[in-house]
């Protein structure tokens, strides 16, 4: 898990157990599968899987009395080398209920470990539902390494399926689907006629579904979802789980063949390392499969279907949305962010009530909702009480956290919906009512801000002042292609006294999504964009624009209404974001764990840190002399300087004059597109011509080239073998564009070259801070450069991209990235 994530996790779980929401322990001397105690109160327990409700079957038990008494509390041994003969028993049982030849792990995650990595051969290809169960996605990582190519389809998408079935089919001798059988989160199903279709046309298609929440429930014997509803087809293999519903321990995988289950048994990593299921629950899980096998198991469904019917006729009369209603124990009520899921979840606990949060990174961050489940083992009065809580808190949170039905059900593609039980009002759209204490003045176009204005606040925190941002404007507007055709927008906002206390711009523009990826994956991506252009491309609101750098944010953290301003900000992009069909935002450039309150309060309104390249930069650029700037650097960067820099520095000119003919740009553009074009580790569309020929124009840009000392013919002119375009103002100067001649670069240093005669013009110009920009971090840290970690903000919309590239990985023959 990246370290962000982890981080961003943490940070939400931390939240979590401020609120005593997550991390229980129950406090029962026993239990009844209807109740447990937390904190000292009896709550009605709706956070149980334990479906039909026979964790308290007296013959499942006996099972564990029997087994325990015979066996002891376990049987230590790989089962490579010998099982516990109760294995047997219930491998034969389970093989007699699924009619196919079956193997039973220690868990279902690890059942996943063993199996997938076996049936998944060299030659095959993978494509994963993006909502599959995270335990099958970890199982998945094992072959990346092996070179296996993964890839995603959008949820229950069957369209996009066979899209991809038909682009691997020549090339792959299989072609296996993953998903799941009921989906753990929503509560939704896998369209399983049409996979059996897919299966049916397709030669090398093979499915591997994941039932671990259809089992027992319903079916024939408790065969699961997956099996009631469909055969067990020759190219499907089956997960499921003896837990939950199964009321034992365990995972079982099965499979259309004995080989294949042989030679899972034989090469199973995880059956072959991992340790057993043990006496106690072998005992209880051979007694269910007989419960499962006889007569009794039909009253059990029975009245576990009554309870879900009478759950979703409950819900329906109290007008609460569902994102599927299904026949299914699980069920989920779409409410947005985290915050929200979690006011609502605390106020039912406080009514008795316990239930779960379905919230990021289980869901998209703004998709998260209320997760509870049905069992055996509750009354209809529980289910009144349940719902009847729910439908009061649920519309007063939205109201006062800024949502409405209508929002709900736009963030979830949902029809709308209406909340007739909440007081005062039955509208589907609440908004917030706008404050009388702030004022926000939008523009599409700088000149109609005053430019005394902007630039007090703006001029000296990067590339953005009046008249930089004139030229960007008249740049990326009314392109012919789509990545250089930006909209923008200007923001201010002032309090009643007309101060400033927020003052940004953010464009709309069309971003590579594997922009932060690695290099490696990023050229593997560039493969497949020379069939399409777009591939892996989307529409981003972001702060600032794509060739502008630095401090985008004027945000006056001595105002008190601080927080206010920056919120109206975010709701005014997340508006921009439903406007322009965006599916993400993202706020830009913030020094990394330097400010935990802005952090914490993105994080409240849906904005998740995303680790960025480091911003290079050197200050206090006051040397008097080469050796003093020398003796400046660590003596290993002072070695490297004096090996790979000085020693070539006598064989090239440097220029410092702007060009001005079209065959000067053209040749600095030509160098620029050099750079570009092996540039993976920031990977962004290419800037057209025509900004390279106005910023060659602009006062604020310093342009420095370099020669090769050559003697050239009359009347031809010299070539540059190097360029960098850089922004000053004020004493900032910023490096925003290099261009090279890569016949020079390994032989002479010319990149090296270019970086240390930054660092000089810098200091020639008096410049007091001297930005390097993103990427090639070691070669800026030799020239005296200090890395400065940094971070965005961002609210994804739509996963599926993002879930695509980081499905790329490392495989067999490639490099794990690439200079520039």
């Amino acid at each position: 898990m990246p370290a962000n994530l982890v981080n961003t996790l943490n940070q939400i779980m931390e939240d979590g157990l401020s609120r005593a929401l997550i991390h229980h322990t129950t406090q029962d001397d026993h239990l009844n599968g209807r109740t447990i105690t937390l904190n000292k109160e009896e709550l009605l327990n709706f956070g149980s899987c334990a479906y039909l409700g026979i964790e308290h079957h007296p013959s499942l038990k006996q099972g564990v009395v029997d087994a325990v008494t015979r066996f002891g509390t376990q049987f230590s041994s790989s089962r490579t080398y010998a099982s516990l003969g109760l294995y047997e028993e219930l491998e034969e049982r389970l093989m007699q209920l699924f009619g196919k030849p079956t193997i039973v792990t220690a868990s279902t995650t690890l059942g996943h470990l063993a199996t997938i990595p076996i049936i998944v051969e060299e030659g095959d290809a993978v494509i994963l539902d993006m909502q599959v169960h995270n335990s099958v996605q970890m199982a998945i990582q094992l072959l990346k390494a092996e070179g296996i190519p993964i890839t995603l389809i959008k949820h229950n998408d069957m369209d996009m399926l066979e899209q991809k079935i038909l682009q691997l089919q020549s090339k792959h001798r299989k072609v296996w689907f993953f998903a799941d059988g009921v989906y753990s989160m929503y509560g939704d199903y896998a369209p399983l006629d049409r996979l059996v279709s897919l299966m049916n046309k397709y030669d090398c298609f093979h499915l591997y579904i994941d039932d671990a929440h259809g089992m027992s429930w319903t079916g024939k014997n408790g065969c699961g979802y997956v099996r009631s509803q469909i055969d067990h087809h020759p190219k499907m293999v089956l997960a499921g789980s003896l837990n939950k519903s199964f009321a034992s321990a365990g995972g079982m995988i099965v499979f259309p063949t004995p080989e294949m289950a042989q030679k899972v048994r034989n090469c199973g990593g995880t059956l072959i390392f991992c340790g057993p299921i043990q006496p106690p629950m072998l005992g209880a899980a051979v007694a269910s499969v007989k419960l499962h096998m006889s007569d009794q198991i039909i009253a059990y469904q029975k009245r576990l279907k009554e309870l879900i019917q009478y759950t979703n006729d409950r819900i329906r009369q109290m007008g609460l949305p569902q994102f599927v209603e299904t026949d299914s124990p699980l069920f989920f009520i779409p409410v947005g962010l985290p915050k929200i899921t979690r006011e609502i979840i605390q106020r039912m606990l406080n009514d008795g009530v316990y239930v779960n949060a379905a919230s990021f990174p289980a869901t998209p961050m703004k998709r998260g909702g209320v997760r509870f489940m049905i069992n055996g083992n509750m009354f209809k009065k529980d289910i009144d009480h349940l719902v009847e809580s729910l439908a009061y808190h649920y519309p007063r949170v939205l109201a006062e956290t800024g949502s409405s039905p209508k929002k709900v059900a736009k963030t979830f593609g949902i029809p709308i919906f209406h909340l007739p039980h909440c007081a005062g009002s039955s509208s589907t759209d609440w908004e917030e009512q706008p404050t009388d204490k702030l004022r926000m003045y939008l523009n599409r176009h700088i000149t109609e801000i005053e430019a005394a204005e902007w630039d007090y606040h703006m001029s000296a925190k990067g590339n953005f002042n009046h008249s930089h941002l004139r030229l960007v404007e008249s740049v990326f507007t009314k392109q012919t292609k789509a990545e250089n055709n930006w909209d923008f927008q200007y923001v201010r906002i002032k309090d009643q006294a007309g101060e400033t206390i927020l003052s940004t711009f953010y464009t709309v523009a069309l971003i590579k999504d594997d922009m932060f990826a690695p290099a490696a994956v990023s050229i593997q991506i560039e493969e497949e964009r020379k069939r399409d252009p777009y591939y892996l491309n989307s529409t981003c609101v972001i702060l600032g624009s794509m060739i502008t750098k630095g401090n985008h944010l004027f945000l006056n953290r001595e105002h008190p209404l601080w927080k206010e301003a920056l919120n109206m900000l975010i709701k005014q992009m997340q508006q921009t974001v439903e406007q322009s069909g965006a599916t993400q935002l993202m706020l830009r450039e913030f020094e990394k764990d330097q400010d935990e309150e802005l952090k914490a309060f993105l994080l409240d309104l849906g904005l998740t840190e995303l680790s960025v390249p480091s911003s290079c930069t050197m200050d206090q650029l006051t040397w008097q002399s080469q050796e003093e700037y020398l003796q400046r650097l660590g003596g290993k960067y002072r070695y490297n300087v004096r090996k790979e820099i000085l020693p070539f520095l006598s064989q090239f000119e440097l220029s410092t004059e702007k060009p001005k003919t079209e065959l000067e740009i053209r040749e600095c553009y030509q160098l620029y597109c050099q750079v570009h074009q092996k540039a993976f580790a920031f990977n962004v569309h290419r800037l057209p011509y025509d900004y390279f020929e106005k910023i060659c124009r602009h006062p604020n840009y310093d342009i420095v080239r370099l020669y090769k000392k050559e003697e050239v013919p009359s009347g031809v002119s010299r070539k540059a073998v190097g360029v960098m375009f850089s922004y000053l103002e004020k004493k900032q100067y910023q490096a925003m564009i290099v261009g090279l001649d890569y016949d020079y670069v390994r032989s002479h240093h010319t990149y090296k070259q270019m970086l240390y005669h930054t660092v000089m013009r810098a200091r020639a110009l008096s410049s007091t801070h001297l930005d390097l920009a993103f990427t090639a971090e070691l070669e800026k840290k030799k020239v005296g450069a200090r890395p400065v970690p940094m971070v965005a903000f961002v609210q994804v919309m739509d996963f599926f991209n993002h879930a695509s590239v980081a499905s790329y990985g490392c495989r067999k023959g490639l490099l794990a990235g690439t200079k520039t």
